[in-house]
């Protein structure tokens, strides 16, 4: 049962509720009056910035979007693409502009008092961060469509790299943020000369504690500007060969003639000799073969006859290396040393199939002067006869 002295009280704590409303809806309506009434003069500047800023935006917009498509049409592509990348940063700095003007006209009309002089600060401060912004944003848009336009030649011709392309667009978008950022917080009053030192004390301790990472991240910068191999490619470094599967910042992946993966980190490619297969422009061919010693007076006619065969062959390249030569008396035969390199642009098949060619060539050859080819052999020089014993009979 509620007692009227807590009817009371109920009562007057929701009269005051009311009252506390009233009186802060009142307040406001008399702040929002004076706010309206020490700015008349104000509100047609206002509008007029944000007519001029809306106007200014339409005329600019079709302005870098016609020149756009006559730069693309006339063949100014890079013109055409920076072009394009400005129109939308321009359209948002124009109304930046407008907008910290009007924010400025109406939160302080008069700057020479002091707490508007502060404001007027602020609000400029602003505005130049934001213009900052979107600068750095116009310059990594052209970065961007500079990197597209870039990889559709890359997929298409020899003379770009895909890798290299998407390496250097990256690294030219984080410099740029980097670089804005310090810009705009120099223009806030930061000190910068402590930042600076900061973090070159940092990249120093960093250098001895990280050193084999940079070490990989300069291979890997290394390999996409001075093009050693490329994807796709045959290399062999270190023992280790394979086809180019991707060329990482860090690492680079590598499929082995097993398909197996290979993972290699890029130091190794700057302090190792890199053996790009693919790049060979003949291929050589190089054999041995070993005749009997009592096949001793065939040697010459068989050596000047193999040679004959390979000048004559029209797989094989008469002026380049080509040699035929009886180089060593060996445990059991006599040795006789081939070679020769395949015309230019033959595969490594067509290499295998020369030479399978060839070999059989010179054991025609070989069978054709009634020589033979040696196997291995041991003599056993008995020097006096051997004398056998007969067992007696046990009878």
């Amino acid at each position: 049962m509620t007692t009227p002295a807590n009817t009371n009280s109920n009562a007057n704590t929701t009269v005051s509720d009311e009252f506390d409303l009233s009186g802060s809806l009142s307040a406001a309506q008399d702040w929002f009056m004076n706010f309206i009434d020490t700015r008349q003069s104000v509100f047609i500047p206002c509008l007029v910035v944000i007519g001029i800023a809306f106007i200014l935006h339409i005329v600019v917009g079709w302005l870098l979007a016609r020149y756009a498509n006559r730069m693309n049409r006339d063949g100014f592509q890079w013109t055409g693409i920076m072009a394009s990348s400005l129109s939308l940063p321009v359209g948002l700095a124009i109304w930046a502009m407008a907008f910290t003007m009007v924010a400025r006209m109406l939160i302080a009309p008069d700057p020479t008092k002091a707490e508007a002089a502060i404001l007027v600060t602020r609000i400029a401060q602003v505005r130049l961060g934001i213009i900052l912004i979107l600068l750095g944003w116009f310059l990594v848009r052209t970065v961007r469509r500079i990197e597209k336009k870039c990889a559709e030649i890359a997929m298409h011709s020899d003379k770009l790299d895909l890798t290299a392309v998407h390496a250097v667009a990256n690294f030219l978008v984080v410099f740029i943020w980097l670089m804005t950022i310090l810009i705009a917080a120099q223009s806030y009053g930061m000190d910068m000369t402590a930042i600076l030192t900061l973090g070159g004390a940092s990249a120093f301790a960093l250098s001895f504690a990280f050193q084999d990472v940079f070490k990989n991240l300069f291979g890997g910068v290394m390999i996409l500007f001075s093009r050693p191999f490329r994807v796709g490619e045959a290399v062999e470094v270190n023992n280790l060969a394979g086809s180019i599967e991707k060329i990482g910042i860090y690492q680079t992946r590598m499929r082995g003639w097993d398909k197996v993966p290979i993972i290699i980190p890029n130091s190794m490619f700057l302090t190792n000799a890199i053996k790009n297969i693919t790049g060979i422009s003949q291929r050589k061919i190089q054999f041995v073969i070993g005749l009997r010693y009592q096949d001793f007076d065939q040697i010459k006619p068989v050596v000047q006859e193999v040679e004959t065969a390979l000048k004559s062959h029209s797989d094989v390249d008469g002026d380049g290396l080509l040699r035929v030569v009886f180089n060593n008396f060996g445990d059991s035969s006599l040795d006789i040393a081939i070679t020769c390199l395949t015309q230019a642009g033959a595969s490594a098949g067509d290499a295998a199939n020369l030479q399978q060619e060839l070999m059989i060539k010179v054991g025609e050859i070989v069978a054709a002067h009634g020589a033979d080819f040696a196997f291995p052999t041991q003599t056993l020089d008995i020097p006096a006869p051997i004398e056998t014993a007969s067992k007696p009979d046990s009878k």
